[in-house]
């Protein structure tokens, strides 16, 4: 029978807004009149006319958007909830989920997770408005569908790679069970204290000892790839809406390692390098997911580092640090105002888990009793060991219960992950009566009573003094200062002290308004704290400091976007150490930084037709054909961004990379062709019968774009004798297809930068970097290209234009590539490029990576030359060596070592790029050294180096065998 709290119309809030519910209604009616007769029509017809259907509807319709059309969408299932109760509608849906077979495929799949997750949504806000459920059920409920959707895609997604041949899983029917993939949940899911809207926090790791896969070698790779199915299956929004946000960010050193690590690596690093912070993430950490006798495993031996068998006192000095990060970012201001974060402001909820938590690390080690997850019985546990007051905490639960359940309401109303009060008076009284209060004012006076208590009692306990925070007697605040920075690491205190200062006193060039400066002075100590984690602080401060002073459109709003989150300014933090190139792009454009706090950072790359979309959206608004320039630079800039801030924190494939920037500028170009083509024909018209494309060579034309290469580019065309274009001035066909291609580099250059890009001679009369006609290339391929040159054309692709183009491209140059070749000219350019992989393998692995690409690439187009096969055009490498073993050209041996030492070195060169030039003597830093090794799956260093020597060897081998 349906709870007696449903049936009461007093457990339902008057939340207002008639106009808002009006519409709302006539919207429930119309969704009633469309349901077939029967129950479910009768249901939904009678429940607005008796008082406590119409009390419940009304309360929903004038609070939530978001429940309301859950409740639109789903009327026959508010008859079940209505009639059966929350309870056993919500183990009616895990239920459903935790029986997903591996094989229901996998758009079934993601269908049941969000109608669940929609189901699940509306029955536990209602369970939670009417009080049937307390606290524990609502977030127990939460989090128990939140396991299941994690096991259930987890299990799709192996099944995906066992049809792939990837894996082997020792049971079929459940691939999870075996696996070696550990799926641990920490935060709030960890807790089983999952929010209303949530993200889950995730770490994926897998024991090498355990995985299955065919080929232990490529474990990481598969999983990786997994991961990345994994966070789209569950996040992204489709017309069902969506399931789960996920958020691996903290596993560990998400800097410097992949999405999924080795279960091994995670042990040497947490016991070496582990923080503090991450110890209290791991109190909550439970498996989820995955194979979870693995996961138990891990976390046993993982134990030490959590609890500490002494007493742990240092740990309040660890979290003190954080919680001054906290208050810098979240809380100023008026306690309890308006805006006020109910997690991370004054008195908040993320007082109250580290008050519980830091008593945990302190007396845990010795207690084992003390090792509980959920806050509340930790807190309980705490008072029965005689570590804290009861009254303490039962003044904490107390407050833990009332600001759970009002950020709950918070996120009800659109089901955003926010806990902020609304800023709008409107929206708080709103949501004040959501609560059930008569107005905002009686809410606020609760509200502020509750979060004084919660921050007297965390105050008193970590508000103590440290040693070394004051100046010394004799030592000037200045010298203190300075002290205290070197104490932080950096080398050089005094310039570091010059860049506080400068900022603390508002002379920031760009920080124009009060504004600025105040969020300046705030965010310092944050600044602070986010550069001292990096491997240089010298040079982390000295380049925020650039940043800051070549801000030409003020300070503002880059400061609010690392005061609405600290993670973006973390994660700079290191940019501005380990990514000097990526670094430079945001120089230029330093918005840029919002893609690091977007939630798609995380996702999957998108493919071809979602980038070309995406472009074609974005170059709507522009006004003019300058405006689309301006626009078209934005997106290169924010989609190369993007990759590579994936490939900095490690939820991109290096391997994927260069294809993914390819497909990029392949999208620019094709956009740019469109702009130019049109622009010449305002001034000078059309030529009739012409028909053109715009080609590439070069590592565009092999999809080996990296974020700092260049475009090598030509354009084809054929047009008719004496042809001129029809318009105000006429122009000869040869001049047209000229001033096209100029204009194509001229908008690339120039004042935008778009890309570096340079016209490649195919074969125009005057020898010169222009526009060719066909017959043109033709005779420059068959008579005067060099064995070099006829080699690096084998590989050009038509990026844009006329699709007859580019089959006739592909004509010419397999029916001429062997005409007039002699064997020992044809033999020199890889003489050459033997010579320089012999000569960077002493030189160190960027060096030895660029080398053993060209290798790679050069004995490619060697065998396209000498040995024209049915190879299909625009291939990347790795595939057009599989098509060449297909052809006959290489043994099937050869082709899969030549594949794994591309494979190697791409990964390896995509991060190198990162880097930039400052790490090519030789000498690799410690964190670039941990992103190689993490590249190339390899335990050590040494092992990293070892496999780039055997790779260097095998390409040799074939060398010598192939072209002796």
């Amino acid at each position: 029978m349906a709870p007696a709290a449903f049936d009461n119309p007093q457990a339902w809030p008057d939340t207002g807004n008639a106009d808002r519910r009006e519409i709302e209604f006539r919207k429930w009616n119309d969704a009633a009149r469309r349901l077939d007769g029967g129950e479910d029509r009768a249901f939904a017809e009678a429940l607005p006319q008796s008082p406590a259907g119409r009390a419940m509807l009304s309360c929903i319709f004038g609070a939530s958007p978001f429940l309301s059309n859950c409740l639109v969408r789903e009327p026959a299932f508010l008859r079940r909830l209505w009639t059966e109760g929350p309870d056993r509608c919500i183990e009616a849906i895990c239920a459903e989920i935790e029986g997903l077979p591996a094989d229901a495929g996998e758009e079934a799949a993601r269908r049941a997770l969000r109608r669940a997750r929609r189901r699940a949504a509306l029955a536990v806000a209602l369970a939670d408005i009417a009080e049937v459920w307390t606290l524990e059920a609502v977030t127990g409920a939460l989090s128990r569908l939140a396991d299941a959707s994690c096991s259930a895609a987890l299990r799709v997604l192996l099944k995906r790679l066992a049809d792939r041949g990837a894996i082997d899983p020792p049971n079929p029917e459940n691939p999870e069970e075996g696996s070696g993939l550990i799926v641990l949940g920490l935060g709030k899911l960890g807790g089983r204290e999952l929010n209303y809207s949530s993200d889950i926090d995730l770490i994926f790791l897998y024991d090498p000892d355990r995985v299955p896969a065919r080929k232990s070698c490529e474990a990481q790779e598969h999983f990786l790839r997994l991961a990345r199915w994994f966070i789209a299956f569950l996040s992204e929004r489709t017309i069902d809406g969506m399931a789960f946000r996920v958020d691996l960010r903290l596993r560990p050193d998400p800097v410097s390692t992949p999405l999924v690590i080795a279960a091994p690596f995670a042990e040497r690093y947490y016991p070496e390098r582990g923080q503090t912070w991450e110890r209290v993430a791991l109190i909550k950490a439970r498996p989820v997911a995955g194979d979870r006798r693995a996961a138990e495993a891990f976390l046993k031996r993982l134990a030490p580092f959590v609890w500490r068998r002494n007493l742990d006192f240092p740990a309040m000095r660890d979290l003190h640090d954080i919680k001054k990060r906290i208050d810098a970012q979240h809380g100023s201001g008026t306690i309890g105002a308006p805006g006020h974060n109910l997690k991370l402001g004054r008195g908040g909820i993320r007082e109250i888990e580290f008050f519980a938590q830091v008593h945990q690390l302190i007396w845990g080690g010795k207690n084992h009793r003390l090792r509980t997850i959920p806050t509340c019985d930790s807190l309980r546990a705490l008072t029965k060991a005689g570590h804290v007051a009861a009254e303490t905490t039962e003044d904490l639960i107390d407050a833990y219960r009332f600001l759970r359940r009002a950020e709950h309401r918070v996120q009800m109303v659109a089901d955003k992950q926010t806990h902020s009060l609304p800023k709008d008076p409107a929206e708080f009284e709103t949501l004040s009566r959501f609560l059930g209060y008569p107005d905002g004012g009686a809410f606020t006076r609760e509200l502020i009573a509750c979060l004084r208590r919660v921050e007297l009692q965390y105050e008193t306990f970590f508000e103590f003094p440290f040693p070394g925070k004051t100046a010394a007697a004799d030592e000037s605040p200045a010298a203190a200062e300075g002290s205290h920075l070197q104490r932080m690491g950096f080398a050089d205190p005094q310039a570091a002290a010059r860049i506080v200062e400068k900022w603390q006193n508002g002379q920031c060039p760009s920080a124009q308004d009060d504004a600025s400066r105040e969020i300046l002075q705030t965010l310092t100590s944050p600044l602070l704290i986010a550069v001292c984690g990096t491997t240089d602080p010298d040079r982390a401060i000295a380049r925020f400091d650039r940043l800051f002073d070549g801000l030409q459109d003020g300070l503002l709003p880059v400061l609010s976007l690392f005061q609405a989150n600290l993670q973006a300014l973390e994660n700079v933090a290191e940019i501005m150490v380990s990514a000097p190139a990526v670094n430079s792009l945001l120089a230029a454009r330093p918005l840029l930084l919002e893609t690091l706090v977007d939630p798609e950072t995380d996702a999957a790359p998108p493919d071809r037709a979602a980038l070309a979309a995406d472009l074609a959206a974005h170059l709507e608004a522009a006004a003019d054909s300058e405006g689309a320039l301006d626009r078209l630079a934005e997106w290169v800039d924010r989609a190369r961004f993007r990759v590579c801030a994936q490939l900095l924190f490690h939820s991109l494939d290096p391997l994927d990379a260069p294809r993914l920037l390819s497909g990029i500028a392949d999208c620019a170009l094709e956009a740019l062709y469109d702009l130019a083509q049109a622009d010449l024909a305002k001034r000078f018209g059309r030529v009739p019968g012409a028909s053109a494309a715009l080609a590439a060579v070069g590592p565009l034309a092999s999809r080996a774009l990296t974020a700092a290469a260049g475009l090598d580019l030509a354009l084809l065309y054929d047009a008719p004798a004496d042809a001129r274009s029809e318009g105000p001035q006429p122009l000869a066909a040869a001049d047209w297809f000229d001033r096209f291609l100029a204009h194509v580099l001229s908008a690339l250059g120039g004042r935008r930068g778009i890309y570096q890009a340079d016209a490649a001679a195919l074969g125009n009369e005057t020898g010169e970097p222009a526009a060719a006609g066909l017959a043109s290339f033709d005779r420059f391929f068959r008579q005067s290209a060099g064995p070099r040159g006829r080699m690096a054309l084998t590989r050009a692709r038509t990026i844009a234009g006329d699709s007859g183009i580019a089959a006739r491209l592909e004509a010419l140059v397999r029916g001429a590539s062997a005409e007039n070749l002699d064997p020992r000219e044809l033999r020199r350019p890889l003489e050459a490029a033997s010579a320089r992989l012999d000569e960077a393998a002493a030189e160190g692995p960027p060096a030895l990576c660029r080398a053993g690409l060209d290798a790679v690439e050069t004995l490619i187009q060697y065998l396209l030359l000498r040995e024209p096969a049915d190879v299909p055009a625009g291939g990347a490498n790795g595939e057009t060596i599989q098509a060449l073993a297909a052809q006959g050209a290489l043994s099937a041996e050869d082709a899969e070592r030549l594949r794994g030492a591309w494979r190697l070195w791409t990964r390896i060169d995509a991060l190198q790029t990162l880097i930039g030039g400052e790490a090519a003597d030789g000498a690799v830093p410690d964190k670039l050294r941990l992103l190689f090794q993490s590249a190339a799956d390899a335990d050590s260093f040494e092992a990293f180096q070892a496999r780039m020597a055997d790779a260097a060897a095998a390409v040799r081998e074939i060398y010598a065998r192939l072209a002796p």
